[in-house]
């Protein structure tokens, strides 16, 4: 669930006088990127300036493509999106920014893409001057950002094989279900939960590479089957997560973190492929991925039980 600013400990304004008074805005704070601000408030390098809280509201350009941003910062609170302007003149998503990212570069990086707030977005910024000095002297700060760019990047070939191996249904089911990793949820005492989708609808679209019209239909097709409910156009009452995860091919995510420690969450959501029960494209030529088609006939698989059967057993019972 994201933290909200009272939950970070975030609410009041920072002080511009004192780094150190700056920095306990910071102290609690549990998102992902809060590693990087501790490791340039640990550094002891002359002229460091506690990070500056910048807002941008929904549609507002943050950085260009082809130019550099000038700063490095850590998102707060909020979404943007990562695009790139084809020559045909149609734009492309690439990637959503999510609470916990670090955005921007280094002094004179132009960038391959813009960079737009989806969203009403909060970015916690370190000015060029500070991030060049932590990088002249700051292994752990190297080290930190090394650790950041793969991290982005094993997300990216993520989002790259569920697009490319995944029908456009699969793709907005498997959407929703990571969506649950890193907007706000509300658990129920049945063991579903509430999903708020904190972005429109166009984007998501783009970035499952669908059309508006097909996400409408998936949800009134899944909402038929009682595997969701729309209780608003942007709220959705899923009810059992495994089996949705099961349908769409991909794998659910972490449940049993404590729902505090978000950051940790976010992490398992988005880690490297290193299990061979992953569903790959490999596995999914070899084995069969299992199409919500052939799982939604009335000769389907029933609900009861299936989240204690292993992944083979289950195909194997969507096939038959």
């Amino acid at each position: 669930m994201i933290q909200t600013a009272r939950d970070l400990g975030m609410g009041v304004s920072w002080p511009r006088t004192e780094i150190h008074a700056a920095f306990k805005a910071c102290r609690r704070c549990k998102l992902r990127g809060s590693q990087l601000c501790r490791i340039i408030k640990d550094a002891p390098v002359f002229g460091t300036h506690p990070p500056i809280l910048r807002r941008f509201g929904r549609g507002q350009r943050i950085f260009e493509q082809g130019k550099s941003s000038g700063f490095l910062g850590v998102v707060r609170r909020g979404y943007a999106r990562r695009s790139v302007i084809k020559v045909s003149g149609k734009r492309i998503l690439v990637g959503l920014v999510i609470p916990g990212d670090i955005v921007g570069g280094l002094l004179g990086q132009e960038h391959g893409y813009d960079l737009e707030a989806a969203t009403d977005i909060e970015i916690c910024f370190y000015d060029s001057a500070t991030v060049k000095r932590q990088l002249e002297i700051n292994q752990p700060f190297r080290k930190s950002l090394l650790q950041e760019m793969d991290h982005q990047h094993q997300r990216l070939l993520d989002s790259l094989w569920h697009n490319g191996s995944l029908t456009s249904r699969e793709r907005i089911i498997g959407f929703l279900i990571r969506a649950v990793e890193f907007m706000p949820t509300e658990p129920l005492p049945d063991g579903g939960l509430v999903l708020s989708m904190e972005i429109d609808r166009g984007d998501w679209a783009d970035l499952t590479n669908t059309a508006v019209e097909t996400i409408s239909r998936t949800l009134r097709y899944l909402e038929g089957k009682k595997l969701i409910t729309c209780l608003t156009p942007y709220r959705f009452r899923i009810h059992d997560l495994d089996l949705l995860a099961t349908i769409a091919g991909v794998e659910p995510p972490a449940r049993h973190a404590a729902e505090g420690d978000h950051s940790k969450r976010m992490e398992t959501c988005f880690r490297s492929l290193k299990s061979d029960n992953r569903m790959t494209a490999v596995n999914a030529l070899a084995h069969g991925a299992n199409r919500l088609n052939a799982v939604m006939k009335s000769m389907s698989v029933q609900k009861r039980g299936l989240a204690k059967r292993r992944p083979e057993d289950v195909q194997e019972e969507v096939r038959d």
